[in-house]
């Protein structure tokens, strides 16, 4: 049995619906594809933080946070390290 298996559904559902909202307004409060990898990297560093610092809601929110960030280096790409990629023979991220 997987690890999704082991969780209704409904709680599966809701913590997509929580990445969505936060994904829409991360990209409303921060458009555009600069710095997500770093950004990306700052929240695995506050999630990390949480995990030893902080309550259960926080860390929960900090996660969101990181696959909020996960999700908008592959849709939106991070137009700051693409001269970079393209130096090392890589297609850009978008």
């Amino acid at each position: 049995m997987s690890d999704i298996d082991k969780h209704p559904c409904s709680e599966i559902d809701l913590l997509l619906e929580e990445i969505k909202h936060e994904l829409a307004r991360a990209r409303t409060k921060f458009p555009g594809d600069n710095v997500t990898m770093l950004a990306l990297m700052e929240e695995v560093g506050e999630l990390a933080k949480a995990t030893f610092e902080e309550t259960r809601a926080n860390v929960r929110k900090e996660a969101v946070q990181v696959a909020v960030m996960a999700i908008r280096v592959v849709l939106d790409g991070d137009s700051t390290i693409t001269e970079w990629r393209k130096q090392k023979g890589l297609d850009p991220l978008i």
